[in-house]
C-alpha cells in the first residue's frame, strides 16, 4: 500500500467518525447539520493538506527520511569496568545518555569482571560511534540495523491533525448546548476525542524520540573472555582442518567423560543382572518331590459274634 493510499484510508476513516458523530448529535440535540458537516469538511481537508505536505517533504531528499537506528557493539579490554566508565563519558560529551548499565568486578587477574550498557546517541553522532568506541577498546563487533518510519509518522501527523480539529469543533457545540443533555453528549464526544489525541501525541513522541536518539547495546570483555560467537570463522582449508580437528576431540574427550561416569554403575548393573539369572536357573533346574500316595483304608476285623 503506497503513502497516499494510507493517507486516504486514514482521512476517510477520520471522515466516517466524524459525520457518526455529527449526525448523532444533530439528531439527539437538534444541534444544526450544516455546521456541523462544514466542521467535518474542513476537518477532513486540512488533515488531507498536512499529510500531502508531510509526504511531499518526505519524498523530497534522503535527509527528510525519518530513520531508526540500533546497534549493537562488543569491545575487549584488559579493564572492563574502567572501559564502561569511559564508555559513559563518551555519551555525555554526545549529548546522549545511558538507559540501563551493568557492571560485574572480577574476582582477580583470571576474572577481570565485564559490563553491559544500553545507551541512548544522538543520531547524527552514530557515523562517528565506532571510531569512538575503538578508542575506548578493542571494537570486535559492530552491527546496526536501520528502519524506516517515515511512512508512520506521516500517518500519525494526519491524524493527529485531524484529531485537533475534532476537538476543537466539540469543544464549539459545548459551548452552544443549550440543555443538560446536549452538555451531558458533548463532554462525552470531547473526552473521548481529547484521550485520543493525547495517545496519538504520546505515540508520535516515541517513534520522534526513536528517530532522534538510536539505541546502542554495548558489551564489553577481557581479551581471554570474549564469547565464543564473536571468534572468526577458518578462512583457509588447514584452518578449517585444525578447527574440525578440535571439535573432534572435544568430543571424544567428552565422551570418554561420560563413559568414565557411568562405568561403575554398569558393572554393578551386569553382576547384579548374573546374579539374578544364575537364581533363576537353580531354581528351574531343580528336582520336584514326588507327590505322596493317600494312606490306605483300614482293612475291616472280623464281625463281631462270627
Amino acid at each position: 500500500m503506497t503513502t497516499r493510499t494510507r493517507t486516504l484510508v486514514a482521512t476517510l476513516a477520520v471522515l466516517a467518525a466524524l459525520t457518526g458523530c455529527s449526525a448523532e448529535g444533530s439528531a439527539d440535540s437538534g444541534m444544526a447539520a450544516p455546521e456541523a458537516a462544514a466542521d467535518d469538511a474542513a476537518a477532513l481537508g486540512a488533515a488531507g493538506d498536512g499529510a500531502a505536505r508531510v509526504e511531499g517533504t518526505a519524498t523530497g531528499t534522503g535527509e527528510d527520511q525519518q530513520v531508526v537506528q540500533t546497534a549493537r557493539a562488543t569491545l575487549t579490554a584488559t579493564d572492563p569496568v574502567a572501559a564502561a566508565r569511559d564508555v559513559v563519558a563518551l555519551v555525555a560529551r554526545l549529548d546522549g545518555r545511558v538507559d540501563a548499565r551493568y557492571e560485574r568486578s572480577g574476582s582477580g587477574k583470571d576474572d577481570p569482571g565485564s559490563a553491559t550498557l544500553t545507551l541512548r546517541v544522538p543520531s547524527s553522532a552514530m557515523t562517528s560511534l565506532p571510531e569512538d568506541l575503538g578508542g575506548i577498546g578493542e571494537l570486535e563487533e559492530y552491527l546496526v540495523e536501520t528502519e524506516n518510519v517515515t511512512n508512520a509518522a506521516q500517518d500519525l501527523d494526519a491524524r493527529i491533525t485531524a484529531t485537533e480539529l475534532s476537538v476543537e469543533r466539540m469543544s464549539a457545540l459545548l459551548a452552544s448546548a443549550s440543555t443538560n443533555r446536549d452538555v451531558i453528549e458533548a463532554e462525552g464526544a470531547l473526552t473521548e476525542r481529547q484521550a485520543e489525541l493525547e495517545r496519538l501525541r504520546s505515540e508520535r513522541a516515541r517513534l520522534a524520540d526513536r528517530v532522534a536518539l538510536s539505541t546502542v547495546d554495548v558489551e564489553i570483555y577481557a581479551p581471554e573472555q570474549v564469547p565464543e560467537a564473536l571468534v572468526e570463522e577458518p578462512a583457509t582449508f588447514l584452518d578449517g582442518l585444525a578447527t574440525g580437528w578440535g571439535a573432534f576431540t572435544a568430543t571424544v574427550r567428552g565422551v570418554l567423560v561420560v563413559i568414565g561416569v557411568l562405568l561403575p554403575w554398569l558393572v554393578l548393573g551386569a553382576l547384579v543382572g548374573a546374579g539374578v539369572l544364575v537364581w533363576r536357573r537353580r531354581r528351574s533346574t531343580a528336582p520336584t518331590a514326588a507327590p505322596t500316595a493317600p494312606p490306605a483304608p483300614p482293612t475291616p476285623g472280623p464281625a463281631a459274634g462270627a
